[in-house]
């Protein structure tokens, strides 16, 4: 199919104007509802919803480029941002929990539309299921019993709810390929089911309006990973039968991690979406190196806890936690798959799982240490389990960290020595960075007995860093500071794979 179908104004600018109108017609229009409670909070913004959610998504069929969708989703994530401060549209803000899913929706367009325009079928299909799937899943599960919801994440679900949202989006994806495309009735019929799950499985793995984003990015990118694996390349049968292998593999490992307690169960499926993803648009090249970090790094775990003087709670890693390890490495995997051929990416990407695993097997490792660490800032002594703390046990676990990964990449890969070795020396560079923001820069807080403390509570008061920083996000910027010194490393060094 040609796109656009229909162009309703010569200059384009035209047809943004008409469509922003519109947008905001509906918007006032929810005000005016809720004020005149002709409807209940909830439901109003249900529709308002729906609604919008149908006009982003017939975008590509009025517009040639993608320029006029763009400053459409900035004027409302502005819009939206400004509302929720200010606490005006409450036509579409007014309920009882706190969600930003309202700031997420045109900023998950504005990926849609920067990122994927040039795939238009599937780009409508995602946002159709956001449109449709997300507030029907959220009328069904709206009146079932307590007992009958769950919660991965945070945001609480319901079975029911989830049902609906799964049998709408089948459908969704069924009928719409079925006219777009040219598929056997199997390759619909699998198409469909694929993508459903991943997106039922976004929709329920969900925190304050996370599902605004994760729906349609799963669902575009299991849309485009499904068709270039097992539809496009149809008539490679070792190579469909290889990706359902990698895909059980991944289901497999996660499920034992989870049986084990080494995730939550948001971690589960988080690492679920991750696994598959890596699967389809990297294949298993990119796929076994964080195999290999997850893999060890929870035996690690395991061992220390039962073995070290130094006693934590259980840590089952969460979704958050599954991502700022490997959320990085994914952002560059499907990079790569988008962008033109170049086997540097491989070595960034190498890099930043490198420095995930230099990173935690030197947390893992200092465990072991008889003596208090010290801070890599100004070298004071610090209580065991402060971030920014090193001891030299704890160096050598992250030096290890980091071989493991280079070791893993020359069993099964043809890379020169030089870019192994600066695997390992900017996996171990990365995790002092690591220790250098946690001791700087890392929020700190301190309770009303004197504790200090890294996770805020009741009655603590930040002493140190920035709120918004936490370990988490230190782990993020630990990723990617890695492929950064890698690009750096390509450059100055002109380095041979």
């Amino acid at each position: 199919m040609i796109f656009p179908i229909w162009i309703p104004f010569h200059n384009e600018w035209w047809t943004f104007s008409t469509f922003l109108f519109i947008i905001l017609g509906f918007v006032g229009f929810s005000d005016l509802s809720l004020k005149k409670g002709w409807i209940s909070p909830q439901a109003n913004r249900k529709w308002v919803h729906c609604l919008v959610g149908l006009s982003v998504a017939i975008s590509p069929l009025i517009f040639s480029t993608n320029l006029q969708p763009i400053a459409l989703s900035f004027i409302f994530i502005i819009l939206n941002t400004v509302a929720i401060k200010k606490e005006i549209f409450k036509g579409i803000h007014s309920q009882s929990r706190i969600t930003y899913g309202t700031v997420l929706f045109p900023f998950a367009y504005l990926i849609l539309v920067l990122t994927f325009w040039t795939y238009p079928e599937f780009l409508i299909i995602s946002l159709l299921i956001l449109a449709i799937s997300d507030p029907l899943a959220a009328q069904v599960g709206q009146d079932t019993p307590k007992q009958s919801k769950f919660k991965i994440w945070e945001d609480e679900k319901s079975f029911k709810g989830s049902i609906a949202f799964f049998t709408s989006s089948f459908i969704i994806i069924y009928l719409s390929t079925h006219f777009l495309f040219d598929y056997s009735f199997i390759y619909l019929f699998g198409f469909s089911l694929f993508t459903a799950s991943g997106a039922t499985i976004a929709e329920a793995t969900s925190c304050k309006g996370t599902d605004n984003v994760s729906i349609p990015i799963v669902s575009i990118l299991f849309l485009i990973g499904f068709q270039d694996n097992f539809i496009i390349n149809s008539d490679l049968q070792s190579q469909i039968a290889f990706n359902i292998y990698c895909i059980s593999l991944v289901i497999i490992i996660f499920s034992i991690a989870y049986k084990f307690k080494s995730l939550s169960l948001s971690g589960y499926f988080g690492g679920l979406i991750m696994g598959i993803i890596i699967i389809l648009f990297g294949g298993w090249f990119y796929l076994y190196p964080i195999c290999v970090f997850f893999i060890l790094s929870s035996i690690l775990s395991k061992i220390v806890k039962k073995t070290s003087s130094f006693k934590t709670k259980e840590a089952n890693r969460d979704i958050i936690q599954v991502y700022s390890n490997g959320g990085i490495g994914l952002i560059i995997c499907i990079f790569d798959y988008f962008s033109d051929p170049n086997l540097y990416i491989i070595p960034i990407y190498l890099a930043s799982i490198a420095a995930a695993t230099a990173d935690t097997w030197g947390t893992e490792f200092g465990k072991y240490s008889k003596k208090r660490p010290v801070s890599i800032y100004n070298f004071k002594t610090i209580d065991h389990g402060m971030s920014g703390g090193i001891t030299l046990i704890g160096s050598i676990g992250s030096l290890l960290g980091a071989s493991v990964i280079a070791f893993a990449v020359w069993l099964f890969s043809p890379i020169s020595n030089s870019i192994l070795f600066a695997i390992i020396f900017i996996g171990f560079l990365a995790s002092l960075f690591d220790s250098l923001l946690g001791a700087t820069v890392q929020a700190k807080y301190e309770t009303q007995f004197g504790e200090i403390i890294e996770i805020q509570e009741n009655g603590a008061t930040l002493i140190s860093g920035y709120k918004w920083l936490n370990n988490d996000m230190v782990n993020l910027l630990n990723t990617a500071f890695a492929p950064i010194l890698m690009v750096l490393y390509l450059i100055l060094f002109n380095t041979p794979l």
